[in-house]
């Protein structure tokens, strides 16, 4: 039972930033690298040998494709599972025969016990990918198995997820000082603005009052559920229903849309470099994503524009050579050794171009 003398505590306490909503997608095929991570004791289903490419008969040698496709979905399908469980300490309950944000089916995340539920999973359709939301309440059980830093490893390293569909960071205030009058005095003087041009995010105090005077709701919006950045902040002592309590609970949250992952690896100063009104609550150095998004798309930009000027007609000889086939002759070129698996020809299992996430995300901010 909370008490009035937990809330003194945590006002003398240090605010940390809180991580309290987490959603990102990647390629179901990218779940092949798994087995190449530091999990070693990890007993990552064996993926299939392509080996329908022995068959000379060409309706046999279809019936072969296809089978070594499913076999491959099974597998990834299986790898899917033991990531959950091994590397975010989540299970997955049975399909539920309905889709979620444009897949074709779901399921519900859960801890390890099955009993607390902490998000949900879609998978089918959506270019053969796979989503991952996970709630408030499952981001508190998530980092307590792994660290942002360790997450972001994953994410970058073996699924190759550059972008987050939404990251929600939040800092609770217990000594009244971010209350929702000082987000609505920041916003007076333009503290929420990202940036020098263009109109600034809209304000909505929201006030629910009893007949008897009573606060009942207490609330300040500033951006709009569109928005990239989209700001709640919010009495939530009044949300938790301890209006008896003589204390102070406000929580100022932010919803981040195709958030850089980076901001993962220091969420307390990714908080900060939002905005002016962010930086006033955490003390931290910020760091702005957006720049970090930009600066890695245009290191790649760099490259690309070094190889087309060396080399450029050799490449495009290369690949006349094989009739178009630019998987064919990179695969010639490259000096690294490839796993067969990933240059076979799966249909809809193609090799994603991950690299194209991080350069959509640059464009767009």
């Amino acid at each position: 039972m909370l008490s009035e003398q937990h809330f003194t505590d945590m006002a003398n306490a240090e605010r940390p930033v809180l991580i309290d909503h987490l959603a990102f997608s990647f390629k179901f095929t990218e779940l092949r690298h798994c087995h190449k991570s530091d999990l070693s004791s990890v007993a990552w289903c064996k993926l299939p040998k392509a080996t329908y490419q022995t068959v000379t008969n060409q309706q046999l040698r279809a019936i072969a494709l296809t089978r070594y496709q499913d076999a491959v979905r099974e597998a990834l399908t299986d790898r899917l599972a033991t990531f959950l469980f091994h590397v975010m300490g989540l299970t997955c309950s049975p399909m539920r025969g309905r889709g979620l944000h444009g897949y074709e089916d779901s399921c519900v995340l859960l801890d390890k016990t099955g009993k607390v539920e902490c998000g949900l999973l879609g998978i089918g359709g959506n270019n053969e990918t796979v989503f991952v939301q996970i709630n408030g309440r499952g981001c508190k059980y998530v980092f307590e198995h792994i660290d942002t830093f360790r997450l972001h490893w994953w994410l970058t390293q073996i699924l190759h997820v550059f972008t987050l569909s939404r990251l929600d960071l939040a800092v609770d205030d217990y000594s009244g000082c971010f209350d929702c009058k000082y987000a609505e005095m920041a916003w007076r003087e333009g503290a929420f603005r990202t940036s020098v041009r263009g109109m600034g995010p809209k304000m909505n105090p929201h006030r629910v009052i009893a007949p008897n005077g009573d606060l009942l709701e207490e609330a300040t919006i500033v951006g709009s559920r569109q928005s990239a950045v989209y700001w709640r902040v919010y009495n939530k002592k009044l949300e938790q229903g301890l209006n008896k309590l003589a204390i102070s609970w406000y929580r100022n949250e932010v919803e981040l849309k195709k958030c850089n992952v980076d901001a993962l690896l220091n969420p307390a100063a990714s908080f900060a470099g939002i905005c002016a009104f962010a930086a006033s609550i955490e003390p931290s150095e910020g760091i702005s994503i957006k720049r970090l998004s930009k600066d890695a798309c245009l290191d790649l930009a760099g490259r690309i524009r070094w190889v087309r000027r060396q080399c450029g007609k050799a490449l495009s000889d290369v690949v006349k050579m094989f009739n178009g086939d630019t998987r064919k002759a990179f695969g010639l070129l490259t000096t690294l050794e490839q796993d067969p698996f990933e240059i076979e020809d799966y249909g809809k299992l193609a090799l994603p171009d991950t690299y194209q996430q991080l350069i959509n995300v640059a464009l767009e901010n």
